[in-house]
């Protein structure tokens, strides 16, 4: 073995296992690395060479802390989670398929295992599919299995091998192609730009009205490109990865008692760029709260009422009906209700008191519309009307399905906003923080009413960017490079 380059590391799972010929190798063990021992070390080159067959792998962190101690690393760390999902597996060898068929179509199995190391397969009739699968996994010692299924080729599993895990026949391949490492210039992918800044965009495809559809979240990553930041699209299952982002944009309903809270929590405790907010979210999401912050500062809201056990009876002969009571984190209208009588309330209270020991009664202001004003960073961004859905009180009706489930909308430019509406808007927008909020509003003559203050508001291709298109992307994406640059200017 030559003499090899001082800077690097390479990493393994216990040495009692490495045969001897890698003994003059530079190796030390997971728990050495990720000891403090090299937290402050500099410019340290690592070969992560331990197994990886799961999520949350040892191996998994050797890569995450290296990519945190700005150390270089091979795999990374994306590449290992990347490789841990057959949906990233196939949308990232969809465009590869005829290689792939080509490669084995003098096979006669059903199956085939091809070992890639460092992008060399062993056979140098595969080096070509060999190279292009570590262009896309680039993944020091893989191996790859194929199943042939209905006459076709598919990847079904990637797995990273550890050191000690390679067939004796190909150590000595493997130490020539240490060696050459040693002695080359590490680059990274050039297929992968290196952006200012990473942003995760949380978000839930299981998720029956979220925040953003795909073509707003499609949006939102284009502007961060435009930006020169990357954006990537990370799910629930995603909270390991968060340490690898520089920011956290929520585009998931939020709530108390889940993962959205349990993301933004993570976020903020790490010094990340985060919206919305742990405060943001725990202000807007109780409406509760949210009602008595709004009186307290003198806001305009339709007269409320907080209800429990023990007021239900009294407060039941003292409302004009009709009457909208709600639970206090309901959201797209679901857990807001309409009574008619004394009779209706006693009824739905009754229920609703059993999962809720508080609940607002709220006065029933009949419009046509109500106003949203999307608002960041103290600004307003955009102005919609949202109509109530044909023959129902509310914007969303829950009890229909089709195109009726959900009222008509329309852009207002800003400058044609009532004063009304737009002062009130952003007065009880200051009061939750400096997020990303959506108020809702109803106007009625010279007045503005309050209805909420909805954290992580609705941005939906063709709604509420249907003025001003790409900018409202554009403009949220630049409040999160606003905020890293002065992060980092600190």
């Amino acid at each position: 073995m030559n003499s090899q380059d001082s800077s690097f590391r390479i990493v393994v799972d216990s040495l009692s296992k490495i045969p001897k010929r890698f003994e003059e190798l530079p190796l030390i063990t997971s728990s050495e690395y990720l000891s403090s021992e090299y937290a402050d070390k500099k410019r340290i080159k690592v070969i992560n060479l331990c197994s990886h067959k799961k999520s949350l792998s040892t191996s998994y962190y050797v890569s995450l802390l290296a990519d945190a101690r700005s150390h270089r690393c091979l795999p990374e760390a994306k590449t290992l989670h990347q490789i841990e999902s057959k949906v990233l597996i196939r949308d990232a060898i969809r465009e590869h398929d005829e290689l792939i068929q080509s490669s084995f179509k003098r096979l006669a199995t059903h199956e085939f295992t091809l070992s890639v190391y460092f992008g060399k397969n062993l056979a140098k009739s595969y080096d070509k599919l060999a190279k292009r699968l570590y262009s896309i996994f680039p993944c020091p010692l893989a191996r790859y299995e194929f199943h042939k299924r209905e006459g076709k080729w598919k990847l079904h599993e990637i797995t990273q091998l550890g050191l000690h895990q390679v067939p004796d026949e190909h150590h000595e391949f493997i130490e020539t192609e240490l060696n050459n490492l040693f002695h080359k210039r590490w680059r990274r992918d050039q297929s992968n730009k290196t952006y200012r800044y990473e942003i995760a965009i949380l978000a839930n495809e299981q998720e029956a009205n979220a925040p953003s559809d795909k073509g707003a979240l499609e949006a939102f990553c284009k502007a961060a490109n435009q930006l020169d930041m990357r954006a990537e699209i990370i799910t629930p299952r995603d909270l390991p990865r968060l340490m690898e982002f520089d920011a956290l944009f929520i585009r998931e309903t939020t709530r108390l008692d889940n993962h959205t809270m349990r993301f933004a929590l993570k976020a903020d405790r790490s010094g990340m760029v985060v919206i919305d907010d742990p405060e943001s979210i725990r202000r807007c999401c109780n409406k509760v709260f949210l009602a008595e912050l709004l009186r307290t500062h003198n806001i305009p809201t339709p007269n409320s009422t907080l209800v429990t056990r023990r007021n239900v009876g009294e407060l039941a002969e003292q409302f004009h009906y009709p009457i909208v009571v709600k639970i206090p984190d309901g959201s797209f209208s679901i857990g807001v209700h309409k009574v008619r009588s004394d009779v209706e309330f006693h009824t739905l209270c009754k229920k609703l008191l059993q999962t809720s020991s508080i609940l607002i009664a709220q006065e029933f202001v009949p419009t046509e519309f109500d106003w949203r004003i999307g608002i960041i960073d103290g600004t307003p961004l955009y102005a919609c009307r949202y109509y109530m859905s044909k023959g129902h009180w509310q914007i969303y009706n829950h009890a229909v399905k089709g195109d009726d489930w959900c009222g008509d909308s329309n852009g207002v430019p800003i400058a044609n906003v009532p004063a009304c509406v737009l002062d009130t808007a952003l007065k009880a927008a200051a009061l939750i923080g400096n997020g990303f909020y959506g108020v809702d509003l109803k106007q009625h003559g010279d007045t503005a009413l309050v209805i909420e203050v909805n954290d992580n508001p609705s941005i939906d291709a063709g709604v509420e960017d249907e003025l001003i298109g790409e900018e409202l992307y554009l403009a949220v994406m630049n409040t999160f490079l606003k905020r890293l640059e002065s992060k980092h200017a600190r």
